[in-house]
């Protein structure tokens, strides 16, 4: 037996085109629910001993280090100009345009698959919709999608 692969066809189910499901880890960012694609998240952490590094910008809490390897640990809420009230409890490990680093949210919920079809241009103006690229409903609430593209925008090489 082998597996056929359709490279440009898309896949048929009782006539109708299938629905893509695009996963996102949920957290919470300040009572915001935010959802970070699936396929940037390496770990979930526990927060390690932060170690501060000095002359960085101050989004920048300092380096932990994960099993021998040194990580630069980014505050989103920081980043984004939210003012921080809830103390964060997890570390999200991710793969970025910079490279591995991890990023402090307040809690994890676990998994949340949305349909493409629900997910919708960003219409807020707030603080940080500069940074969200999409916005959903589903039956956990109303999430907010977060582009770590424009978070993490790629270095530019001259």
């Amino acid at each position: 037996m082998s597996l056929v692969v359709a490279k440009d066809k898309k896949p048929m189910l009782y006539g109708q085109d299938t629905v893509k499901v695009l996963e996102f880890l949920g957290v919470y960012l300040e009572n915001e629910f935010i959802g970070i694609s699936l396929k940037n998240v390496l770990e979930i952490s526990k927060i390690l001993e932060i170690f501060p590094v000095p002359l960085t910008p101050n989004y920048i809490k300092g380096v932990i280090n994960l099993r021998g390897e040194i990580l630069p640990v980014v505050s989103v809420k920081e980043m984004i100009g939210v003012k921080e009230n809830v103390e964060p409890t997890r570390l999200i490990i991710l793969e970025t345009n910079f490279g591995k680093l991890s990023i402090l949210v307040d809690s994890v919920y676990g998994v949340v698959k949305i349909a493409e079809d629900n997910l919708e241009p960003n219409p807020m103006t707030s603080v940080y919709s500069d940074y969200l690229s999409n916005v959903a409903q589903i039956h956990q609430g109303f999430i907010s999608i977060l582009d770590l593209d424009k978070l993490f925008p790629p270095i530019e090489e001259e």
